[in-house]
């Protein structure tokens, strides 16, 4: 059974975690996207189209369409975004499954063993915090963002 100090702490922390679930589900978005133009523009630029246009070009033109071609794929290679988006994706599921690890405490903060699972949670929390200390951006106003969304998203359901 916990108390209700240690249930208002299972509270802020099913909050934080869904709110780092959103934040790193919006990271893998954008370095999705990022990824996909990327590929896009790359292979646009290097087709057969661009030769064709190219060639009927100034002579500079094919250089510069080249060069551009060249460090996107430089940029795509240099940043990891496919490895930068798996590692996302996995932090974004780790807090999401801790969300709703944090939920099912709230739901039975009476049971014989809530204590113990909370101290579970919050090592679990810690090791996943240690996970994406490395690869992560800290972007202070999209964490905002997905803070008043939650925030805004609970204060809906208790009114």
């Amino acid at each position: 059974m916990l108390t209700e100090g240690q249930t208002n702490r299972v509270w802020q922390k099913m909050i934080e975690a869904e709110v780092r679930s959103y934040y790193f589900g919006e990271l893998v978005a954008r370095y999705s996207k990022q990824k996909q133009l990327i590929t896009g523009l790359s292979l646009m630029l290097s087709s057969g189209v661009a030769a064709t246009l190219g060639a009927k070009a100034p002579g500079w033109i094919p250089l510069v369409l080249s060069a551009v071609t060249a460090f996107l794929t430089a940029y795509s290679i240099a940043v990891g975004l496919d490895k930068r988006a798996v590692n996302m994706a996995k932090l974004h599921y780790e807090w999401n499954h801790l969300c709703s690890d944090y939920e099912r405490l709230w739901n039975h903060w009476y049971d014989q063993d809530a204590e113990q699972s909370l101290g579970e949670l919050l090592k679990r929390a810690r090791e996943v915090s240690e996970k994406g200390t490395t690869d992560a951006p800290y972007e202070p106003d999209l964490i905002q963002k997905w803070f008043e969304f939650v925030n805004d998203r609970y204060q809906s359901v208790a009114a």
